[in-house]
């Protein structure tokens, strides 16, 4: 949607069109571009003044790099910051991190700490971030180990938008998925794998609903 309203802020420049179905899209935002910080520094800015919490998510999951890897502008932000290709990620992913890390300090200097999907556990993660582990418990697994705090809500377990029965013929439309109510009670959202000070960092867990 914000492509479609602001089609500059794409690295192809569009025309791009609001999407009416379930997916994940290789048009997204251009981080080669000054103009993209503005604007999200700007909505950022506006979420600020209307929540009040100390948290913000960010997202940061589903980000396809299509566009980035063809991008001038996204390559020529790479060349800047001299990033490369690394421990098993792209040098886009480190160009997500940035991305990350930038927006955190601005939420950061406002008093704001930020929430990011397990996604941003790819290239370098930012220094003050919360994860919230979707893919299973392994991001946050992950980020309890490096010091982070952590909310579990993996889809095996918190998924409330998977079908709760094998029957499905009469059952409104769901996602995919099976994720009984047993099996959502049996959940532990500190893994014995963990140190009880890396337990600690797990601060909870969170279901989901997507509509």
């Amino acid at each position: 949607a914000a492509l479609a309203a602001y089609p500059e802020l794409g690295c192809t420049g569009g025309p791009y069109e609001v999407a009416d179905s379930w997916g994940v899209f290789d048009d997204v935002l251009c981080p080669g571009k000054e103009e993209t910080f503005t604007f999200l520094e700007s909505v950022l800015s506006e979420v600020i003044e209307l929540f009040p919490s100390e948290y913000i998510h960010i997202g940061g999951d589903e980000c396809p790099k299509v566009r980035w890897e063809e991008c001038p502008d996204c390559q020529t932000r790479i060349k800047e910051l001299n990033l490369k290709d690394k421990e098993g990620h792209k040098a886009e992913h480190y160009l997500q991190s940035y991305v990350t890390a930038r927006i955190e300090k601005f939420l950061n200097d406002k008093g704001k700490s930020i929430i990011g999907w397990d996604e941003i556990l790819e290239g370098e993660l930012a220094p003050n971030a919360t994860v919230m582990s979707w893919r299973g418990m392994e991001g946050g697994i992950q980020a309890a180990q490096m010091g982070h705090d952590v909310i579990m809500t993996p889809t095996t377990y918190c998924y409330f938008d998977y079908y709760q029965t094998q029957n499905t013929d009469e059952e409104p439309l769901a996602i995919g998925g099976y994720v009984p109510i047993e099996k959502v009670y049996s959940f532990e959202p500190a893994p014995d794998i963990l140190t009880e000070g890396q337990k600690a960092r797990i601060l909870g867990l969170q279901a989901n609903l997507w509509t």
